[in-house]
């Protein structure tokens, strides 16, 4: 799918058949349903624009929808019904994202709007809370219940409201700020480890912006990674993988440089040139010290504000160098090549949070600054009105009534942190998911919204191509259950209270922002609105007065009883653990140990071999806040004495393919928060190992032959 077929494509598709989509009355109403292909009916195919929604990076997505027929039983009777099938999904080629690329989970999608295991109705609950018993119930009961709680709790005190979300933003994000606004109520708060919120805050602390940073990968001619899995699950994996094409291939006769500093090899490290494994929570100290080399040897470009120069110049370059755990010399040459590099780069990320990311990141600005990036190639966001950094876990400790939508927090913050305590307490949680997942277990109503396919929405990506981008969708096929687009739910729970509320729609959020010769209708056909600023950023701009330091990250439980450091990770895969209930994402092999159905502990030879423990292995991983019990796979560029583990699996309740499987790395973490952004610090728990006895699980792996390339071959 190139751009120009694009519109060839999805302009055939009529505003008959759209109608036709949305009206119940007629009875060839299309509707999604899925259906194996020796059923469908062969006919013309259809391409619809939509958003993705199986992480935050808002990728623009078509959809391909072919017209079939099923055969329904009423009143003993068989009909024929037409319907029209969702067969395929696929980038966007004209979005500013995606450009015409989608990532397995995008793909994947599919499997979530056709989940045997969504709810289909409201529900109530009829079980002790956490059990995951509910009984159905009409639209009219769950909205007069939900009401009526509401309407007490606002009566008494409005800020015992509690309302957590995705980061995602756009119109159903400003919808529910809108909602709580019309009560008195707080914010909604983001509960998402993709929030990146620590790369939202140093950014706005280094130069005043609202947003991730975009950096322009495919420009650039020498990167410098420093903790950013830019190609696995950081802010928008397949923007930065297009990006990364070009910055290899992509310029006749030029091939970019990738060296990258992460404490495990991920999928970024296994795909640079060079890996620095920089010990956990040295990052602070490895970009101070390339900083320092770079005044040193007099290769930057730029040597203002003159304070936080002073400050470089007058830290221990030793001592630095030291806590990074590389060799001198070749962090020396690393620094060198950075400077003389006619395009240098740093993209710097919180991948695995510490306690002094925040430090990292705003010391990865001021390397940029040095190298007269700021401008150029780091390239100011689009500003967005950014949730509140909210503790989640004390919010949730004085809440009288939640809301969740998107939000699992049962499953994002460890037990340690009184979670699971703290919702047992609440008054009234009510939950908008599509499925019964960990938290949602917990809800006294579940008010179904409406799946991403089938909604309307406009999403503003933390990244594009674009200095304004927006990612537009409407429906084009009528809801396969008795489920509710969320706005539309909110608004009726607003009239029922008599408070005055309008919910956002795509339209209303795009339109006051077109300019002459832009319309709503070829917005919505094209899928979105996409425009470079006119306003031309500075180059020279210059950061406010922020302290630049390196301190220590800090990590709880002894180094005598807990030997290990402990490294949870956003998977490829599963992304959050969101996407762990596909049967797709299941099968899709690890990119480090190629496992299947299961997520194992990766432990460093050195480790597995003072333990006798093998790939495969059952072992159990203890911190000072619980156990779990995972396999084994003995990565041989893993770091000695530390141990990563995948985030996805271990969900107490997630539907029948994720119920169950594996074990939650993030469960056994300390409630360690960097300070800033109330952020989880799930990089900052030390443990130990134990092989377990009995028969080991079978590992299954899609190839289980490692092969030790490279300088790392001897760990």
């Amino acid at each position: 799918m190139d751009r120009r077929n694009f519109f060839k494509i999805v302009s055939t598709v009529s505003a008959g058949a759209a109608t036709i989509a949305c009206e119940s009355k007629k009875s060839d109403a299309l509707i999604p349903l899925l259906v194996s292909d020796h059923e469908m009916v062969p006919g013309e195919e259809q391409w619809h624009p939509s958003i993705c929604s199986s992480c935050d990076a808002g990728c623009g997505v078509i959809v391909r929808v072919m017209r079939g027929e099923r055969v329904i039983e009423r009143n003993g009777e068989k009909f024929r019904e037409p319907i029209a099938c969702a067969k395929k999904i696929e980038g966007n080629p004209v979005d500013s994202v995606s450009g015409g690329r989608l990532c397995a989970r995008g793909h994947a999608a599919l499997q979530s709007l056709y989940n045997p295991d969504r709810v289909r109705e409201p529900l109530r609950r009829s079980g002790a809370r956490g059990e995951g018993k509910f009984t159905a119930i009409s639209w009219d009961e769950a909205i007069t219940s939900v009401s009526e709680k509401l309407a007490k709790v606002h009566a008494s005190d409005p800020s015992k409201i509690l309302f957590l979300s995705a980061a995602q933003h756009g119109s159903r994000s400003l919808t529910i700020q809108q909602f709580l606004q019309a009560l008195g109520a707080p914010s909604a708060g983001a509960c998402s480890l993709g929030d990146f919120a620590l790369e939202r805050k140093a950014a706005e602390l280094v130069f005043g912006w609202k947003g991730i940073p975009r950096y322009d990968l495919g420009s650039a001619r020498y990167v410098l990674g420093v903790g950013a899995d830019f190609l696995g699950g950081w802010v928008s994996p397949v923007y930065y993988a297009r990006q990364y094409g070009h910055f290899r291939q992509g310029r006749p006769g030029l091939r970019g440089k990738l060296v990258q500093a992460e404490s495990r090899m991920s999928l970024t490290a296994a795909s640079a040139d060079e890996w620095l494994p920089v010990r956990p929570g040295a990052e602070p100290q490895l970009l101070l010290a390339i900083a320092r080399i770079l005044l040193d040897e007099k290769l930057t470009r730029n040597t203002e504000p003159a304070a936080i120069m002073d400050t470089i110049l007058a830290a221990n370059l030793a001592e630095l160098i030291h806590s990074t755990g590389l060799p001198e010399k070749h962090l020396h040459r690393i620094a060198r090549e950075l400077g003389e590099s006619e395009e240098p780069l740093v993209i710097a990320g919180a991948s695995i949070v510490q306690s002094n990311s925040l430090e990292a990141l705003i010391a990865s600005h001021y390397v940029n600054l040095l190298l007269g990036n700021i401008g150029h190639l780091v390239v100011p966001p689009n500003p967005i009105q950014a949730p509140p950094d909210l503790n989640i876990p004390e919010a949730l400790k004085s809440a009288n009534l939640l809301l969740l939508d998107s939000a699992n927090p049962v499953y994002t913050y460890p037990t340690s942190s009184g979670v699971i305590k703290a919702l047992a307490n609440i008054g009234t949680i009510v939950s908008f998911g599509n499925f019964i997942d960990d938290s949602a277990a917990f809800a006294d109503l579940i008010l179904p919204d409406h799946h991403a396919l089938e909604s309307e929405a406009a999403v503003i990506p933390p990244v594009s191509g674009t200095q304004i981008a927006f990612a537009v969708t409407e429906p084009f096929v009528r809801p396969l259950y008795n489920t509710r687009p969320i706005q539309q739910t909110l608004a009726d729970i607003a009239k029922k209270m008599s408070v005055t509320f309008a919910p956002v729609s795509a339209q209303n959020l795009i339109e006051p922002i077109l300019e002459d010769g832009e319309t709503w209708d070829a917005v919505a056909l094209q899928g979105g609105l996409w425009r470079d600023d006119v306003t031309p950023v500075t180059q020279n701009l210059k950061p406010l007065n922020i302290k630049l330091a390196a301190p220590e990250a800090a990590f709880s439980g002894s180094s005598d009883q807990y030997p290990l450091q402990f490294q949870p990770y956003l998977s490829l895969q599963y992304h959050d653990g969101r996407g762990s209930n596909l049967p797709w994402m299941q099968e899709l092999p690890d990119p480090a140990s190629s496992s299947m159905w299961g997520l194992p502990i990766e432990i460093d030879p050195h480790t597995a071999a003072g333990l006798r423990v093998t790939t495969g292995d059952l072992v159990r991983v203890e911190s000072p806040h619980g156990a779990l019990d995972a396999q084994a796979y003995i990565h041989p560029a893993a770091l000695p004495g530390v141990i990563s583990m995948a985030i996805g699996d271990g969900h107490s309740r997630y539907g029948r393919y994720a119920s169950g499987r594996g074990a939650n790395p993030i469960s056994i973490l300390a409630p360690v928060f960097e300070q800033a952004t109330n952020s989880l610090a799930f990089g900052a728990t030390r443990v130990r190992l134990s092989k377990q006895g009995g028969k080991p699980g079978e590992l299954i792996q899609f190839s289980p032959n490692d092969r030790e390339q490279g300088p790392w071959g001897y760990r």
